[in-house]
């Protein structure tokens, strides 16, 4: 049997161990010379929180001014991530067949993360797992559990502090 891996998605928030991560996601495509796509989900704010706000603000005045905060924290969030990319291709003097592509969105993790697989019909998802503890893991769950039990795709799943 041989394996081929063509796309790679690793999903990934902006903790310290993002760059292990990523980092491990980069060395996975270039060993396979695979396209590599970083996601990064931010969360939505709770619909609650903003009919709160919107009461006092008024509908539109919040409507434009979350637009505006969504579409700069995105190009925050698209430009911490190319930083990072540039420090591992430098870092491990390797490089890949496709430059990386990153995509930030606004939305629920895991449903998002699995859209964007399907979209790009990924081979591999790589997550990063944290360290929580259990009574967060569960009354929260966990975004790679739920990868897992979801997706038909191969997951990795990477730990904490790996590479250290």
């Amino acid at each position: 049997m041989s394996i081929k891996i063509n796309r790679i998605l690793v999903a990934k928030d902006l903790s310290k161990e993002s760059a292990n991560v990523i980092r491990y996601a980069f060395e996975l495509a270039a060993k396979f010379d695979a396209q590599l796509h970083i996601l990064h989900v931010m969360p939505t704010v709770d619909p609650a929180v903003l009919n709160m706000v919107a009461l006092n603000m008024g509908a539109d005045k919040l409507s434009q001014l979350n637009a505006a905060n969504e579409a700069s924290l995105a190009k925050q969030t698209r430009e911490q991530l190319h930083d990072i990319l540039r420090g591992e291709a430098e870092l491990l003097e390797a490089e890949l067949k496709h430059p990386p592509e990153v995509e930030v969105h606004h939305g629920e993790p895991t449903p998002m993360i699995l859209s964007v697989a399907d979209r790009l019909d990924v081979d591999m998802i790589v997550l990063g797992s944290h360290s929580k503890g259990r009574l967060h893991y569960a009354f929260l769950g966990s975004v790679a559990e739920k990868i897992l039990r979801k997706t038909h795709r191969t997951v990795v799943i990477v730990p904490p502090h790996v590479g250290h």
